[in-house]
């Protein structure tokens, strides 16, 4: 016993020690400067290059929030790789910084795709912009999205005009080109249904055998509004945008290996209100705002509903109201989504990963965080 004990104390000295020189070396400059540049190499030197090889349809979660507040999730983007380059869906505020944190090329960016005019999905347009044009992106940068989306384009262009001459004027001659920082509008009309029980819906972009459709979702009175699907290589995949339960995007999405479809508890946004509604100092018109907003999103049950109409392998849920903080509130967003589809659905997390092989039916999964 004693020699255990002493062996006990032994260790404990030791730890102190260590951990005190610890933090007496690391007020040292040349320590600080190693660290961090140990650091820095490491951040840096992450690659991404072998999703650009042409060999895979990809799609990362850089940002799976709704509009309200999340420590853990900016708002609505997904970025799409194909071939050499990639495209957004959406460009939520905040999900800029998850590019960065991530070390994506982003030069490679290629296009924007907007689902809708809200905010939450276009409010983080001008940092992708600023971020792609500095990282070495020629060109103006497309933006697709319902008619509108010029005057959302414009604005942006005019506002951050000023900060384009300081940044062009700041750097070497040549090095930051004006007209590469603008975004050019372009502007998705859909055509005349073939009838009367069949979507609307029309291919926006094809090239170097991607093909992007857009296909016209329910999100009244937001009209109109655009779910998105991406066919590359034998795979394909569909992102939804927000919308109410809509059965006409099961349709336009059958063949697909993965949707990604926006996802609302209503069951949740009940005890929100009942919760506002008990406490006499909060903000009645947040509880107005939840009650107002559940008639055009889907719940986690009925986007199973799609998914299994759809008959995709994976259900991806994403835009999520409300926020969830921790895992334990997993099982109850996904309430009744066992009895609807037992297997095949996640929520998403920003920084989730998804490649689909091509010319395969294989779904991996990774996360760059």
């Amino acid at each position: 016993m004693r020699i255990l004990r002493w062996l006990f104390w032994a260790r404990l000295v030791s730890v102190v020690v260590l951990g005190l020189a610890a933090v007496g070396l690391s007020r040292l400059p040349w320590v600080q400067d190693r660290v961090f540049l140990a650091v820095a190499k490491h951040s840096l030197g992450r690659s991404y290059e072998h999703y650009f090889d042409g060999q895979r349809l990809s799609v990362i979660v850089c940002g799976s929030s709704s509009p309200l507040p999340d420590p853990n999730r900016e708002q609505a983007c997904l970025l799409v790789i194909a071939g050499d380059r990639y495209y957004l869906v959406d460009a939520g505020p905040g999900s800029p910084r998850n590019l960065g944190l991530w070390n994506i090329p982003r030069e490679k960016l290629a296009g924007v795709f907007i689902t809708h005019l809200h905010s939450d999905h276009m409010g983080g347009l001008a940092e992708m912009r600023l971020q792609s044009w500095a990282s070495g992106r020629k060109g103006a940068l497309p933006v697709y999205g319902p008619p509108g989306v010029e005057r959302v384009v414009a604005g942006f262009n005019e506002a951050y005009a000023i900060d384009t001459v300081h940044r062009v004027r700041h750097h070497s001659p040549g090095f930051l080109h004006p007209e590469d920082a603008l975004m050019e509008a372009r502007p998705v009309a859909l055509p005349e249904p073939a009838s009367p029980t069949k979507d609307r819906q029309t291919v926006v972009l094809e090239q170097d055998g991607l093909k992007v459709t857009a296909i016209e979702v329910d999100h009244k009175v937001v009209a109109p509004a655009y779910a998105y699907r991406f066919d590359y290589r034998g795979r394909a995949l569909v992102i939804s945008g927000d919308t109410a339960y809509h059965p006409p995007l099961a349709v336009a999405s059958r063949g697909a290996d993965v949707l990604l479809h926006e996802a609302n508890a209503t069951h949740m946004e009940a005890l929100i209100h009942q919760a506002v509604a008990a406490t006499p100092t909060a903000n009645q018109r947040f509880a107005r705002l939840h009650r107002e907003i559940n008639d055009y999103h889907t719940s986690p049950v009925d986007a199973a509903r799609i998914a299994n109409q759809a008959q995709v392998p994976l259900l991806l849920l994403y835009h999520l109201m409300p926020p969830i903080h921790t895992r334990l509130q997993l099982p109850m967003f996904l309430r009744g989504v066992g009895s609807i589809r037992p297997d095949g659905v996640e929520v998403a997390e920003d920084g989730l990963l998804i490649e689909l092989p091509a010319d395969s039916r294989e779904i991996i999964e990774d996360s760059l965080q």
